[in-house]
């Protein structure tokens, strides 16, 4: 016999208790979970739009039923060398901390470690926010990530021969 159940939804936790009811196999099918429970967090509201509301913090060891480490989709266009910093021979490499959505992609785009040269930081951030990624994947379940870590070097190549 099926028993009728109200829900009052009352807020961040509440959205988060059912998240996780969703995320768990609470589907009523049987499967297991797609992500471990204890692995997903929340952005509590009003902290940072940017970030997803239920997300995994990234872990450079592993994760859990990790299939699928996030990476940059073939199909982006690379970013372009900034001007100035060719003219002024600047090479280095940009470390970025971000987000990466289920929906593949970067948000809440942070340098983590400078290559030295403004023009190449900025560059970097803003090529990254418009790139596409391929998500984690959580038995094979896109799921957002934070804490991502992202390395772009900027070098020129001396032609051969």
């Amino acid at each position: 016999m099926s028993v009728p159940v109200v829900l009052r939804v009352c807020g961040q936790a509440t959205l988060a208790a059912i998240a996780l009811a969703l995320v768990s196999g609470c589907s009523g099918d049987g499967a297991p979970p797609a992500v471990d429970p204890s692995l997903i967090q929340s952005n509590a509201p009003g902290t940072n739009p940017e970030r997803p509301t239920f997300f995994v913090q990234w872990r450079a060891g592993g994760l859990p039923g990790l299939t699928q480490r996030p990476s940059l989709d073939r199909s982006s266009r690379l970013p372009a060398y900034p001007n100035m910093s060719v003219r002024n021979r600047e090479e280095g490499t940009t470390t970025l901390d971000a987000c990466v959505t289920a929906e593949g992609k970067l948000v809440d785009v942070k340098v983590a470690k400078s290559s030295g040269y403004p023009n190449l930081d900025s560059a970097t951030v803003e090529w990254a926010k418009t790139a596409r990624y391929k998500p984690a994947m959580f038995n094979d379940e896109a799921f957002a990530v934070c804490g991502y870590r992202l390395d772009w070097v900027w070098q020129f190549e001396e032609p051969k021969g």
